[in-house]
């Protein structure tokens, strides 16, 4: 079974990039445990002012 999800991965600001950062590896260690596979699909902003950086990771069963 494949499943995607998004993930806050960064932010354009130094001290919330450390934050962001530290909270998306927390995740991924997690799935990384429950999954067979995570695999980094894309990395983007969204359109609006918004200045965090949003990952998709594919998990495979």
């Amino acid at each position: 079974m494949k499943k995607v999800i998004t993930l806050e991965i960064g932010n354009s600001s130094w001290w919330k990039n450390i934050k962001y950062r530290k909270e998306a590896s927390l995740e991924l260690k997690k799935l990384r445990k429950k999954y067979k596979a995570v695999k980094l699909v894309k990395k983007y902003r969204l359109k609006s002012s918004n200045t965090i950086v949003y990952a998709d990771y594919l998990l495979i069963d």
